[in-house]
Order: C-alpha cells, then structure tokens, then sequence
C-alpha cells in the first residue's frame, strides 16, 4: 500500500516469522496498523521517522501468562505489574488468576498502555463458594466470569488444589462456554509437579487447556529435572491438539510463605521450595531459609516489585503474618534450555511460548533471555519472534498480532542485540516505552462479548 505514512520504522532488522522477513527494512504504520514492510520508505512519506538501525524490530511480546491482579498479598500494589512488565518490552499479556475489577482498576491507576486480557482465579470461599465447586456451579462462575470482563479462569492446583472431579467439571465448564482455562497444575491428590501433571490427560476430557508454567514441574522433585522434562514432553504430545503451553526462562519463582496456626507451611509450592533444599516446610524453616539467603521477599520500593533477602526478607515475611509474597531460585537453566528449545519432529516446538510468569513479580526476563539463547545458536531470530510473539498470538486467538502483514496491529518490540534487552515498545504504532522508560498509559482490555 503506497501513500502517506503516520510513522516509519527505519532499517532495522525486520524479524516476522509469520512472513518469512529476516533482514533490513522500513516499517511503515497508518492509523495505528501495519502498512508497508519494504526496503526504503521515502521520508518524505513519513509524518514521523524513528531510526532504528543496528535494531531487532519484531512483533510486539505477547505474555501468555503474566501477573497484575494477583490474589496473593494484597499488601504490594499489584498495579505495579502495567509499569513493569511494559519497561521489559512486551505490548500485550494474558494476566493469570486474577481479578477483573482489580486488573481495570490496575490499568487505570497505573496503565502503561499494554493490551490486557486477564483469567480470574477460583479460590474457595472467595471468588467460587465451594472447596470442590460442582458443574452446574461452574457453569455459573465462568459466566460471571465472563460477564465481568475476564475471557476465562484459572485452576490454582499449587495452592488452591481440588478433587480430580472437580477439576475435570471446571475444565468441561469453561469449554461449554468457549472460555479460557488455564492449570497450575496440582489436585487434592497430588502436588504442583510432575505427578500433578501425570493426572492432567484424564481430566481434560475433550476439552481444550492452557497448561500454565511447564518449567514448574520439571525441577527435579518427582527425578532428575531432564527425565522429568522427557516425561512431560511425553504428558504434552499425548493431548498435543487440546493443550496450549509455556514456560518462562527465569530462576526464581514466586510463591506464598503464608503459615498455619500450627506453624506448617499452607501452600503446596512454597513446601516444595523447602524441600528443595532439606529446610523444613514450616515457619522455622521458612525463616531460616530466608536468613540464608535462599529465598527473598517481595516488597515495593520506589515504585517496584523489588526482593530483599536476609534479615529485610524475614521482616517483611513476618509483618504481613507470614501471608507475603516470596520467591525461590528453584527452576534449572539445564531444564529451561530443554523445554525452551527442544521440537516435534515436524519441526514445531513442544513448548509453544516464552512467558515471563511475571508482571508484578520482577522476573519479566523472557526477551532478554529469549535473545540470549539466540547469541548462543540454540535459537535462530525467527524462531526467537515465533516464541515470543506469533505462536502467542495464535495461542489467544489475537490474529492481527504476532506479524507484520498489511493491516495488522502496529504492536512492536524494538531490542538492541548488543544487550538482548528491549529498548522500545509501540502499540498501535504509538510508543509505550522509550529506552526501558514508561511513557504509555491506560491500556486496552480485551474481553470477550459477553464482557464488552
């Protein structure tokens, strides 16, 4: 398409796998989407002309599973997660387990301008009424659900565990009304790892499933972490047309250090991060680990998510009567990297995205660390882009994002290769972050029709 251009994009490294673009070229926007990808852009075209040189230019990072409305630790402004995750470069994300309300009123206190959809957690007692909620209550949930602007729920298996009915009744509930399900997986009758994941084949009936974090259940638990990222491979090609998957490429985890009045540990991941390194699953061993510096808090400071450790982490751990926000360096590099790279003999990935498991937690690394698996040779640049951006879109059913074809969303990640990191972000042809500065707001909300 020939004419005038709102903007250009000039002689960056244009990376599109879904057109097969691997090499210098203009972008070229008109009113916020995709007009013209081609080796020169005449400036007198252009309103405006933004060099980007020496730069990767790739779809905009879509985040299949981010946090901005978390349940856990109402203490830390979980607004913070808009800022943060768009100082990382990415432009839209799917917010797990949150709240609708809390995730608009999120965008509008601190918006950075991202394209949110957002799947609202079943909690018992709070968001759904029962400890094993039935069918026919499902049914209801996910409509309410739906009505009030999420596109689907959550199962927390790691720390909101159900029946194995249960489970299966809220996966066929959410499938009846084409809504979004996702799993952290983990039952009444296992734990968030490998043999929670054992069980995911039989509940999923039919349906279609989001399998959040694979990463978490190949961290050497149940075996050795890379026989464990075989067998999961192994779970996942079974359903491979009904399930959706990511992983996330950063160490540290997040959990919940919240103790009961006995002094055990309540929630089965922040128990396995003890047990990953022999402390006990209580407060005492809790507390110890914190002092040893193996796992930290996460408090805000100067309008972040930040983690302290040591005598700061216990402090912070206690203030909030131990119901707070941590985080453990349980997830291997050896099983990141497999489950990361490895592919179907067809040539597609087993693992379909790079998440960043993020948001409000300060672990939003999936680009840089994406980068770096490219620096290595375990990636090409189109593959990096699939990763992080085109399979995202398909995943959520986004399909004028992930690419730049004629017409499609001007979303945008800009990354300098020197670092890895993203040092520009555009949505609808608009910059939202300049050089890991925030200069968007608000945001869009993508609901479904029954949320509109």
């Amino acid at each position: 398409m020939t004419g005038r251009f709102d903007l250009v994009l000039r002689g960056g490294h244009v990376v599109d796998p879904a057109n097969g673009t691997d090499s210098v070229m203009d972008v070229g926007f008109r009113l916020g989407k995709v007009a013209q990808v081609t080796e020169r852009i005449d400036d007198g075209l252009a309103d405006d002309v933004i060099d980007a040189s020496g730069k990767i230019v790739m779809p905009g990072h879509i985040d299949t599973h981010a946090h901005l409305s978390s349940p856990f630790n109402n203490s830390v402004n979980r607004a913070y997660g808009h800022v943060m995750l768009a100082e990382s470069g990415t432009t839209t994300a799917l917010d797990l387990a949150g709240e609708p309300g809390a995730l608009a009123e999120g965008m509008r206190s601190q918006g950075a301008g991202l394209n949110v959809a957002g799947l609202m957690g079943l909690i018992p007692h709070s968001t759904v009424k029962d400890d094993d909620p039935s069918l026919p209550v499902m049914r209801d949930v996910v409509a309410d659900a739906l009505g009030r602007g999420a596109i689907g729920v959550k199962l927390l298996g790691g720390y909101h565990p159900f029946t194995l009915e249960s489970t299966a009744d809220v996966i066929a509930a959410a499938n009846e009304q084409l809504a979004w399900v996702a799993f952290h997986v983990g039952s009444k009758d296992s734990g968030s790892d490998l043999n929670g994941l054992r069980e995911v084949p039989e509940i999923v009936g039919g349906g279609r499933l989001h399998v959040a974090h694979i990463n978490s259940y190949c961290r050497g638990l149940v075996m050795d972490n890379l026989k464990e990222c075989a067998e999961a491979f192994e779970i996942i090609e079974s359903k491979r047309s009904q399930f959706v998957t990511e992983a996330y490429l950063a160490q540290i985890n997040g959990t919940n250090g919240k103790c009961d009045e006995d002094g055990n540990l309540v929630y089965n991941v922040a128990q396995n991060c003890m047990k990953a390194r022999g402390y006990p699953t209580t407060d005492a061993g809790m507390r110890q680990a914190l002092l040893d510096g193996y796992g930290g808090a996460l408090v805000e400071r100067g309008g972040r998510i930040v983690i302290v450790t040591g005598e700061d982490a216990v402090r912070a751990w206690e203030e909030q009567k131990t119901d707070a926000s941590l985080s453990f360096p349980v997830n291997p590099a050896t099983s990141a990297f497999t489950l990361t790279t490895e592919k179907y003999d067809d040539g597609e990935f087993r693992i379909d995205a790079v998440s960043t498991d993020g948001g409000s937690l300060p672990r939003n690394v999936a680009i840089e660390r994406t980068m770096a698996l490219v620096s290595f040779g375990a990636l090409s640049l189109l593959e990096a882009a699939k990763k992080l951006s085109y399979t995202p879109s398909r995943m959520l059913g986004l399909l004028n994002k992930g690419h730049f074809s004629e017409g499609a969303d001007g979303d945008v990640t800009v990354v300098d290769p020197s670092t890895g990191k993203a040092m520009m972000s555009l949505v609808n042809a608009q910059p939202i972050m300049i050089g890991g500065r925030v200069v968007g707001r608000g945001g869009k909300w993508l609901v479904t029709g029954a949320g509109e």
